[in-house]
């Protein structure tokens, strides 16, 4: 990944949400949307750092329901930088 990249991500993922809501996508639509990237992404990105490979393996090894969780933490984090 370009350097720079996880540094402009918050953000990224803020104003992503931002327009997600402007547009009446419920949270539950955006937690799917963000589980089917991944699913979409373990497929088909190779972790280029140890950190990418580890998140690799953690979204390899959850369940659905872990899955689930995760996305619904991405959210979080993103709805608390939005400005």
């Amino acid at each position: 990944m370009e350097k720079g990249y996880l540094e402009d991500f918050p953000h990224e993922l803020a104003e992503t949400i931002r327009d997600g809501q402007k547009h009446g996508v419920s949270d539950e639509l955006m937690v799917k949307g963000m589980i089917s990237l991944g699913n979409l992404m373990q497929k088909f990105v190779k972790p280029d750092t140890p950190e990418e490979a580890l998140m690799k393996e953690m979204w390899d090894e959850a369940t659905p329901e872990e899955k689930e969780m995760i996305a619904g933490l991405v959210l979080r984090i993103g709805k608390k930088r939005i400005h």
